[in-house]
């Protein structure tokens, strides 16, 4: 029983992070503002994040890192993601999610 709930724990730490398969890219500065919605699909919390990155010599190298956590479900919820001080550059922006969130919808990304 112990071995069980030790793989079941591991399995669900192990899926912490779902990759969304979007990427956006951005030229600007300032503040990257990003919104978008959700279903949560449980009564638990989970995050979205949006990873921030600069191409330099063909080469991603990472910025920075926005999130927003969302709790309480099953709902439809907003969220916001405001990540700020980037200099002028093009940006890559990749997101993903943690917790019992699906359905995720970005519908504005820029500065």
């Amino acid at each position: 029983m112990l071995t069980a709930m030790l793989l079941f724990l591991f399995s669900v730490t192990a899926s912490a992070n779902t990759i969304i398969s979007r990427t956006d890219t951005v030229t600007g500065q300032g503040t990257l503002n990003i919104s978008g919605y959700l279903y949560v699909k449980s009564s638990g919390s989970g995050a979205v994040f949006a990873d921030v990155y600069r191409v330099v010599n063909g080469t991603e190298q990472h910025v920075a890192r926005g999130s927003n956590v969302i709790s309480g479900g099953p709902r439809t919820a907003n969220f916001n993601i405001s990540i700020n001080g980037l200099s002028q550059d093009t940006y890559v922006v990749r997101y993903s999610y943690g917790g019992p969130l699906s359905s995720i919808t970005i519908t504005s990304v820029g500065f």
